[in-house]
């Protein structure tokens, strides 16, 4: 396969890893391919909002059409979500199963910025990459057990599941701690 998605986990605690872990993605959802569809075609396809409901997008839509995953902090409408669910990814999934939110209460986690990294190409052996970022602090007075992860774009204000990840193990993130989750996107002649 010549396209991947890899993530790589951190739990940062006290200025020191707890917890490092790599994952090769293999939860690419219809939305993706129907998006990259659009892009390439300039043809209309439906998308499932992460809300449910059903939207006619296509490139030519007022002369842009982006996968925008870069996102501000504290919003967790798109760019890297996290979630508490435990259902099996299906090629359907428009939302995580359980959205962990952002904040401070019990059970929610503050969600920092979404970085895009620039691609790096490596002409030696036919491969390139990007890296999508993002930073969780919990500040919630309790431990989150985080089980899912997605990367969610937006589009003219409405928000698209593109990958959706069950972690084989949950990970239990502590109270005072920092997660950090990315996404590698990788490519190879």
């Amino acid at each position: 396969m010549n396209v991947k998605a890899y993530l790589k986990i951190k739990v940062i605690k006290d200025g020191k890893c707890i917890y490092y872990r790599r994952y090769r993605s293999r939860s690419f959802v219809a939305n993706f391919i129907n998006a990259l569809f659009t892009n390439l075609s300039g043809q209309s396809v439906t998308l499932v909002t992460t809300s449910g409901s059903t939207s006619s997008q296509s490139a030519s839509q007022s002369g842009n059409f982006s996968l925008l995953v870069s996102d501000g902090s504290n919003n967790d409408s798109y760019g890297i979500q996290i979630g508490a669910g435990t259902t099996a990814p299906t090629i359907t999934d428009y939302s995580l199963s359980q959205l962990i939110s952002n904040g401070t209460s019990v059970g929610q986690m503050q969600y920092g910025a979404v970085t895009v990294m620039s691609p790096i190409i490596n002409t030696t052996n036919n491969t390139g990459y990007f890296t999508v970022t993002r930073a969780f602090t919990n500040n919630s007075g309790g431990s989150i057990t985080v089980s899912e992860v997605g990367l969610v774009m937006e589009v003219f204000l409405s928000y698209f599941l593109i990958i959706h990840d069950l972690l084989p193990t949950p990970i239990t993130v502590p109270n005072g701690s920092t997660l950090s989750i990315a996404y590698e996107i990788q490519i190879a002649t």
